[in-house]
């Protein structure tokens, strides 16, 4: 009960604001592209160490993941550290393009 939580009403500018199409778009390629997350998986490994951004154009949503060195306490990033994917709002990867691939 120690935290508050905001009141989500129109004065409220969200940080965010994703549509679910969007969010299931952003789960099937960080699940492509990374393991899910077990305690176990080195922080450049783990979901939570990268980028999400996100652009829709009719029914396929473009996804761009990239490494976020400050998330593992980095100030350089990896080689090769992401990818982009275009994926439909039935879910389908329609194509994927693996940086450095």
């Amino acid at each position: 009960m120690s935290v508050q939580l905001p009141v989500f009403d129109h004065s409220l500018t969200p940080d965010v604001d994703v549509d679910g199409y969007t969010l299931q778009a952003i789960r099937i390629a960080a699940d492509d592209l990374l393991k899910a997350e077990p305690a176990d998986l080195p922080c450049g490994e783990k979901q939570v160490s990268y980028r999400y951004r996100a652009l829709r154009r009719g029914d396929i949503i473009f996804v761009r993941i990239e490494f976020k060195p400050e998330n593992c306490g980095r100030t350089v990033g990896m080689l090769d550290d992401g990818a982009t994917y275009a994926i439909g709002v039935d879910g389908r990867i329609l194509r994927r393009d693996l940086d450095g691939g």
